[in-house]
């Protein structure tokens, strides 16, 4: 099996942080246990501007060397793949600093940037190498109920209703990422009700998106300090879908027939993400989340901020 090097730049949550009370536990939630895990990678290196935070995650993961600077990092060795985990204000410079870079693929935590004009510039930059962490493209119960959705088993999408919370790009463009991969193209018609509920910069906004067909999709924005939820239910001409609980339940009701009720694999959703970059990198399978559908994922936001009129 052919292996591949692997740096983790940033040490916090998502890169390792999600997994460290149960490292050798059976759900994956991080890129660190992800790659840990799937016997093609080694974790060669990890950055943190706390050097501290990158020498407990190396202990933590095996990693082989921790640095407390890109720079330091990139002088030292080459590495195949690069784990992008830090906060998405940073990623515009540091995706620039790693354009030199003889990387074979960039797995960029979402939203690929915090501005629609840097996130196309970047996207243009990767086109070919970036994979772009929308967790549910790459799961595979999800990914089989989006070629159902497009073959025409349920008929046509009638409304939907989607609830979330945390920042419309944040945690929004997880929502519209998925709403375009199962009902898309949309377009947002309205937007509007601000809430200040955790980052500054970011407000979580209501919307209204519109299908090709006429479908209506209600956004609805909730405030994250009354809990964190994020909900998607499609009504077609001859089912009801939901994916609930954070897209961990799948329900399929027919109008004619019992109700399916079908847990995905999100638990392990990290798996699957090293496990496609395999594929890719060595049979030539195409990556299940990549700037081409992560930019659309920015303009649906940015369309919702500027109907909100911001």
């Amino acid at each position: 099996m052919e292996r591949f090097s692997v740096l983790v730049i940033g040490c916090g949550a998502i890169a390792g942080g999600y997994d460290a009370d149960d490292p050798t536990g059976p759900n994956i939630l991080t890129h660190a246990k992800a790659f840990k895990t799937h016997t093609a990678f080694d974790l060669a290196g990890c950055v943190d501007l706390n050097l501290k935070a990158a020498q407990d995650f190396a202990v933590l993961w095996d990693v082989d060397r921790a640095y407390d600077s890109l720079d330091q990092a990139l002088a030292d060795r080459n590495f195949d793949i690069i784990s992008l985990c830090t906060s998405t204000a940073s990623h515009d410079s540091i995706l620039r600093q790693l354009q030199a870079c003889d990387v074979k693929l960039i797995l960029c935590e979402k939203p690929i940037t915090d501005r629609l004009d840097t996130a196309r510039e970047i996207a243009a930059l990767y086109k070919d190498r970036m994979a772009v962490n929308y967790l549910r493209r790459f799961d595979p119960k999800i990914r089989q109920l989006a070629r159902h959705i497009k073959d025409g088993i349920y008929g046509k999408l009638l409304s939907g209703k989607a609830i979330y919370n945390k920042g419309l790009y944040n945690n929004g463009s997880h929502m519209t990422d998925l709403i375009h991969m199962l009902a898309g193209p949309v377009q947002a018609i309205e937007g509007g009700n601000e809430i200040s509920d955790f980052w500054p910069d970011d407000p979580t906004l209501s919307a209204r998106l519109e299908t090709k067909t006429g479908a209506v999709i209600e956004m609805i924005g909730t405030d994250v300090r009354d809990g964190m939820t994020f909900d998607l239910s499609l009504e077609f001409e001859t089912a009801q879908i939901a994916l609930t609980d954070f897209s961990h339940k799948l329900t399929i009701h027919p109008k004619e027939g019992a109700k399916q009720t079908i847990t995905t694999d999100l638990n392990r959703g990290m798996y699957h993400v090293a496990s496609n970059i395999y594929d890719h990198l060595t049979g030539g399978a195409a990556l299940c989340s990549t700037p081409e559908n992560a930019v659309p994922a920015l303009e649906t936001c940015a369309d919702i901020r500027k109907l909100a009129g911001l």
